[in-house]
C-alpha cells in the first residue's frame, strides 16, 4: 500500500473514532451551558498592574499565579472556603466550596482576565465526560451560587487596581457573543 493511501485509512479511521465518540459521550443530563435565568457567570477585568505577573514563569505557559492566589485568599477572607488549586490548559482553577455546594473558578488570560464559575462534575461518568470532551458547564442557580457571584464581583470592584468589571452569559461568552455585558452577576 503507498504512503498517501496509508495516510488516507488513517484520516478516515480517525474521522470515524471521533464519530462514534461523540455519539457515546453525551453531556451529563445535570448539565448545561447555559447560565440559569437572570444570572452572569463569565467576568472580564482589567487589571494592569504588572506586580500580578511577578510569579509567572517566562518558560511556561501559566499566567496570573500572583493575581489568583490574591483573588482565592480574598474570597477566602469572605467565607468561600478554597479547594483543590491548581493548573488546567494555560489557566489556573480552584473549587470554591459554600456549604455543600462545589463551584469551579478558572482564570485565564485572553485580551483582559477572565473568570470563569463553573460546574463541577460529581460522579466518574461525569468527570469522565468533562475529561474527554473538555466542554466547560454553568452552574445550576442557587443561593450559594449568587453569594459567590455577588462575592467575587464585589471583591473585583473594591480593588482600585481592577478595572472595566464586565459580567458575561457563559452561552454567550462560549458563542464569542460579547455585545451584552452587564456590570453585575445577577440581574
Amino acid at each position: 500500500m503507498d504512503p498517501v493511501m496509508s495516510t488516507f485509512l488513517i484520516f478516515l479511521l480517525m474521522g470515524a473514532t471521533v464519530l462514534v465518540f461523540r455519539g457515546i459521550v453525551r453531556r451529563p443530563a445535570s448539565a448545561s451551558q447555559v447560565d440559569a435565568p437572570g444570572l452572569r457567570t463569565m467576568v472580564a477585568f482589567s487589571a494592569g498592574a504588572s506586580e500580578f505577573l511577578e510569579d509567572d514563569r517566562p518558560d511556561e505557559p501559566y499566567v496570573g499565579i500572583r493575581l489568583f492566589d490574591m483573588i482565592c485568599h480574598g474570597l477566602a477572607a469572605e467565607g468561600v472556603a478554597i479547594d483543590h488549586r491548581g493548573v488546567i490548559q494555560n489557566a489556573q482553577r480552584a473549587e470554591c466550596v459554600l456549604g455543600h455546594e462545589r463551584f469551579a473558578m478558572v482564570l485565564e488570560a485572553v485580551e483582559d482576565w477572565v473568570i470563569s464559575i463553573e460546574w463541577v462534575p460529581e460522579s466518574a461518568a461525569e468527570k469522565r465526560h468533562v475529561a474527554l470532551t473538555q466542554q466547560v458547564f454553568a452552574p445550576r442557580d442557587s443561593a450559594s451560587l449568587r453569594r459567590l457571584l455577588a462575592t467575587l464581583d464585589r471583591w473585583l470592584k473594591a480593588d482600585a487596581r481592577f478595572s472595566r468589571v464586565r459580567w458575561y452569559r457563559k452561552e454567550c461568552w462560549i458563542a464569542e457573543d460579547l455585545s451584552d455585558p452587564q456590570d453585575g452577576p445577577i440581574d
